[in-house]
Order: structure tokens, then C-alpha cells, then sequence
């Protein structure tokens, strides 16, 4: 009987000392830490809101209805003038944060609200009205050109940062990692209202959102696309409808959609004189292109311009000499169109020192604008001046027909154009 207890008792002896390292030589405390994505409260950032006014400081962009001038303030609005004949009164801003491209269509007004299209009616703009919001609208690149969005989440929102939390605990063998269960319920939908420095700098052109919008046809409204494409958008009795268009859709259209260079980003895009310009900068800064779409009821025709040692301001097209005239910020250069291919023939810097932003044409005439309005006469090889205005000077401007409306940090001004050499202001 002895000796049955004294093994009884061994074996139990020995299957405690098991269970007791069985417990603490595979178990630790250990700490470890999660980043939770923190997302952008919109609240703020997508109130739409009319003001008396504020202050025109940086113009970037003119358009206009039959009733009134808008006047685009780089990421803070658009200032609107009513048209009372010949003259102007100032009438109020629509503060639309982070604005960087907007479009009429009759009385109703597309902008980018970051990266949300809203759609507004301007039939009044006292009163002026939100319609719709699509949200993430500037912000649907695919996996080809992934970096060119801003980093969000479907459902969530715009991903600002991130915020670490840590958890203490033990772990065993049998259970090697802890359990965020309850910090993941806790920290699933961290919002700020605070945007990142880093997302806009100096020249918020070359920042994200990418951004550019045309008119093209009956109330329809143009901007990149997932994929060299077009997204087409229209708001048409009370709805709002979008679609895609590419080289590969049956039937396109008669422009060629936007290309996305694998190198380069696009910065800015406009229509004019029936063609649609892109200006665009390669990822290193220091070079720039431009694609030029021709209206062509065959097949959508597009002509590339690439300048390897500058980053192209503004660009217009005079069709009589088949010569595309751009700027670089120091001069005037020009881009001679070849009839076989859709590069250029070669490119001509004409040597002219110039800080002009804006170039356009009036009938055969050249236009440079910035701190003073420059007229020239295009010729073989050379631009001959014709008169220079010192006292007009703009960052953006429209033409009405022989109307010039520029916009500086005092003003809108309407100027009468019919004669090139004796333009005056329109009181």
C-alpha cells in the first residue's frame, strides 16, 4: 500500500512540474503597436458657401454665361461679376475649398471641391445652389496610374495619416499574437478635419488632385478618365449621369481621349479654338509636354509636343501657318506642325524675353499677357511686335468677340480688341 501512495504521489508531482512549465516557459508579456488610418472629416472642407466678397489675389481661370463672369480664386472660390451691358458689378464669392478647375454650362457651374465634382446652380448666384456631389469624382485612377490619387478608402474616405496604438499583453504558443479586437472597434473611423501640409505646396498646380475640365458638346463636361480615357459627365432634369470614352469604345468620339504618360502628370487642360490643349510635366520637373486634340470626324487625331528643357506655361494654335506658339517663361516658342506624322517638324525659340503667363490669338495676331499685353504679328521663323500695353496686365483672361475680360488681384476688366493697335478699357 506504501508503495502504491509513493508512486501515486511521484506521478502527481511530476504532472504538476509539466503543467507549470507547460505555463510559463511558452507564455511572455509582450508589447505591440498598430497604425489605424486616420481619414479626413469633409465637413469643413465641402461647405459650399456665397459671401459678400473677398479678396482677388491670385486669378486663375475666366468664365462666363450670358449673365455673368466667374473668376476662379486658386483653392479658396470663384468671384462672380454680372454683365450690365458693357460694364461690371462685382456681385459675390462662392467659397468652394481647394478649387483648382471649373466650367459653365448655361446656368449651371462644375467645380472640383477637392476631390468631389459638385455641380451647382448659378441662375442666382446669391442664392447659388448645390445640385449634386459626386464624391471622389478627381480620384478614380486605376492601377496603372495608382499614384496619381490621393491614398483613401472606398466607403471611408480620404486617408490623411495615421495613428499608432499600443497593447500589452501575454502571449502563449498556442495563442502568438494579441488581440486588437477591441482597439480595432475603437480606432476603425479616426477622422480629422485637419489637411496634410505636404498635399499642397507653393504651386499647387503640380499637386494633387489632377485635375482638368472642358465643355464638349450639349451641356457635357470632360475630365481624365480611370485610363486614357474620358470621363463625360451631365446633370439633366434634376439627375446626374457619367460614362467613360476611349480609343476602344464603340463609337468614340471626335477628339482623342487624354494619354497618361508613364513618366509625367498632366497639370492643366483647356479649350480652345476647336482644339483641346494638355500641358503636362514630366516626375522630375524640369521638362513638359503638351497634347493637342484636332476635332476629326474619321479618327481622333492628336499631335505631342515635348520640350526636354522647360515645363510649357500656355500654348495656342494659329491654323494658318499650321504653328503651335507656346511659352516657356523666359520666351516664345513655336512648335511647326509636320503633314505626315503627329509630332512636331521642328520646334524655333524666337528669342523673345518674355515673363508673360497667357497666349492666345485674335484672328492672325499673337497675344502674350502678364505684367503688360503684347501683340505680334506671326512671320516665317520670327514674330514681329506690334505694340505692347504696359498698363494691361492679368494672370487669366476669356474673349467674348471684340470683349477681353482679364482679371488681376484688382479687378475684372473688359477691354475692346477690334483694334489690336489702340485697345482701350471699357469703362
Amino acid at each position: 500500500m506504501k508503495q502504491l501512495l509513493y508512486l501515486f504521489l511521484i506521478v502527481f508531482l511530476v504532472g504538476c512540474e509539466d503543467e507549470y512549465e507547460d505555463i510559463y516557459r511558452y507564455s511572455k508579456i509582450i508589447t505591440q503597436s498598430k497604425d489605424y488610418p486616420v481619414y479626413l472629416d469633409m465637413g469643413e472642407v465641402g461647405k459650399i458657401q456665397v459671401k459678400a466678397e473677398s479678396p482677388q489675389e491670385s486669378p486663375f481661370k475666366i468664365v462666363s454665361n450670358d449673365n455673368y463672369y466667374f473668376v476662379g480664386e486658386l483653392l479658396k472660390g470663384v468671384h462672380v461679376y454680372e454683365k450690365n451691358g458693357e460694364s461690371l458689378s462685382y456681385q459675390c464669392f462662392i467659397e468652394c475649398k481647394y478649387i483648382k478647375d471649373f466650367e459653365i454650362a448655361g446656368n449651371l457651374f462644375y467645380c472640383n471641391n477637392l476631390v468631389d465634382l459638385v455641380i451647382l446652380d448659378v441662375s442666382e448666384p446669391l442664392q447659388a445652389t448645390l445640385l449634386h456631389r459626386e464624391e471622389n469624382y478627381f480620384n478614380h485612377f486605376t492601377s496603372y496610374k495608382t499614384g496619381w490619387n490621393i491614398p483613401y478608402e472606398e466607403g471611408k474616405g480620404l486617408i490623411v495619416g495615421s495613428e499608432r496604438h499600443e497593447l500589452t499583453g501575454v502571449v502563449t504558443e498556442k495563442d502568438p499574437n494579441l488581440d486588437f479586437g477591441e482597439y480595432d472597434k475603437l480606432y476603425d473611423s479616426l477622422t480629422t478635419k485637419e489637411i496634410p501640409d505636404f498635399w499642397f505646396t507653393e504651386q499647387p498646380v503640380f499637386d494633387k488632385p489632377y485635375i482638368g475640365m472642358i465643355q464638349l458638346g450639349l451641356e457635357e463636361i470632360r475630365s481624365y478618365g480611370s485610363y486614357n480615357s474620358w470621363a463625360i459627365c451631365a446633370y439633366r432634369s434634376g439627375a446626374f449621369s457619367s460614362r467613360e470614352e476611349d480609343l476602344w469604345t464603340e463609337p468614340w468620339g471626335n477628339y482623342a481621349p487624354p494619354y497618361y504618360y508613364s513618366n509625367a502628370y498632366p497639370v492643366r487642360m483647356f479649350f480652345q479654338d476647336s482644339l483641346v490643349f494638355i500641358l503636362g510635366v514630366e516626375t522630375n520637373g524640369a521638362r513638359g509636354y503638351s497634347d493637342c486634340m484636332v476635332y476629326d470626324e474619321r479618327y481622333p487625331v492628336s499631335y505631342h509636343l515635348y520640350f526636354p528643357t522647360f515645363r510649357p506655361i500656355d500654348i495656342t494654335y494659329l491654323p494658318g501657318m499650321q504653328v503651335f506658339y507656346v511659352l516657356s517663361g523666359q520666351s516664345i516658342w513655336g512648335g511647326y506642325k509636320s503633314n505626315e506624322s503627329a509630332y512636331m517638324e521642328r520646334y524655333v525659340d524666337y528669342e523673345i524675353p518674355t515673363n508673360a503667363t497667357s497666349i492666345f490669338r485674335v484672328e492672325n495676331h499673337l497675344i502674350t499677357l502678364g505684367n503688360e499685353l503684347a501683340v505680334y504679328i506671326p512671320a516665317e521663323d520670327e514674330l514681329q511686335l506690334v505694340t505692347n500695353y504696359s498698363d494691361i496686365s492679368g494672370t487669366c483672361w476669356s474673349k467674348d468677340g471684340n470683349v477681353l475680360a482679364v482679371a488681376n488681384a484688382q479687378g475684372l476688366f473688359l477691354y475692346d480688341i477690334s483694334n489690336l493697335e489702340n485697345i482701350k478699357l471699357i469703362p
